[in-house]
């Protein structure tokens, strides 16, 4: 589970939305679970379906606890919807649902979720974007903690560093959180908000901060912030799938492809085998999602050709 890796256009990371801790986690959790490589994602690639059980183990929860947590916020988010702000050109904003499906399953204890497909180019295809893992954000005890990660990382990969001192005005930054009528006291502000964000990333991320105020009275804040550890930044490395032709012999079973991909990466981790930066991170995201679902079932076609073609590149396919 450690593994799973949020994949995000800039423009979504520092968007305007109003989601509970729960519902965010539950988006991340989601968006971890989609193939970011994909070219014009069909429904089926926008569909996440996970059992209770499995977003317990993800998510550190009793199976209970899960259940009620994903309930209710499924319930709420398809009620939610995120603003995209535009600085120039004609389009001032545009406003659409996170998902406009959801099913909750009976026999099989588990839910299915359809991201709508306004928000596939902020998560398909990316040029520039940001990614991190999963494990880094889900223990933030704070709902605006996770905004502010985002909107740092976002920063960090901007500028290709992994130490900046970050200026952003109080007016922007609560624009930002939609927080424009609230905290007009500096000292509330700073105490249930600032305060519990700086808490949540020192604590439980790989990002270290610290809040500093500007002006009498205050009206900028100047957030010194280091990431470790020193992970790649990509921020304008397009995501490409390089899927190719799958040679028609190859008709593997899904118990062979796993087999296989099991092979691939132990030799990658034992150096046997050389793998580029993107085989690298879909071995592992498929071995990831493979974990989580117990088989390979959910497999796109398009997913299945890639993996077909990596395994078959470095000899492991037989």
């Amino acid at each position: 589970m450690s593994e799973l890796v949020v994949f995000k256009a800039n423009e979504l990371a520092v968007s305007r939305y109003d989601l509970t801790e729960h519902e965010t986690k539950l988006i991340l959790c989601c968006v971890s679970l989609l193939n970011p490589t994909l070219n014009s994602p069909s429904r089926a690639d926008r569909t996440v379906t996970f059992t209770y059980q499995q977003y317990a183990k993800m998510m550190n929860l009793s199976l209970d606890n899960a259940y009620h947590r994903l309930n209710k916020a499924t319930s709420e988010l398809m009620k939610r919807t995120v603003e995209i702000i535009y600085p120039t050109g004609d389009t001032e904003k545009t406003i659409f649902q996170w998902v406009n499906f959801a099913r909750f399953s009976r026999k099989n204890q588990s839910l299915e979720l359809v991201f709508s497909e306004d928000i596939l180019p902020y998560l398909f295809q990316l040029k520039k974007f940001i990614k991190y893992n999963l494990e880094h954000v889900k223990s933030f005890e704070n709902k605006y903690s996770m905004r502010v990660y985002e909107w740092l990382l976002k920063e960090l990969t901007q500028k290709k560093t992994h130490k900046a001192n970050i200026e952003i005005s109080i007016e922007d930054f609560k624009f930002m959180l939609m927080l424009e009528s609230k905290y007009k006291d500096l000292r509330d502000f700073n105490k249930k908000i600032l305060n519990l964000v700086s808490r949540d990333l020192n604590s439980h991320s790989n990002m270290k901060i610290e809040i500093l105020k500007l002006g009498r009275p205050a009206d900028t804040l100047i957030f010194q912030c280091e990431l470790s550890p020193k992970v790649k930044l990509e921020e304008s490395t397009p995501i490409n799938s390089n899927v190719g032709n799958v040679p028609k012999s190859i008709e593997p079973t899904l118990d062979q492809l796993h087999d296989s991909l099991k092979r691939t990466l132990h030799n990658a981790l034992t150096a046997k085998t050389q793998l580029s930066s993107f085989e690298a991170k879909f071995l592992s995201d498929m071995q990831s999602k493979y974990d989580l679902n117990g088989s390979f079932n959910w497999l796109s076609e398009k997913q299945r050709h890639t993996l077909i073609n990596i395994l078959t590149k470095h000899g492991n396919l037989r």
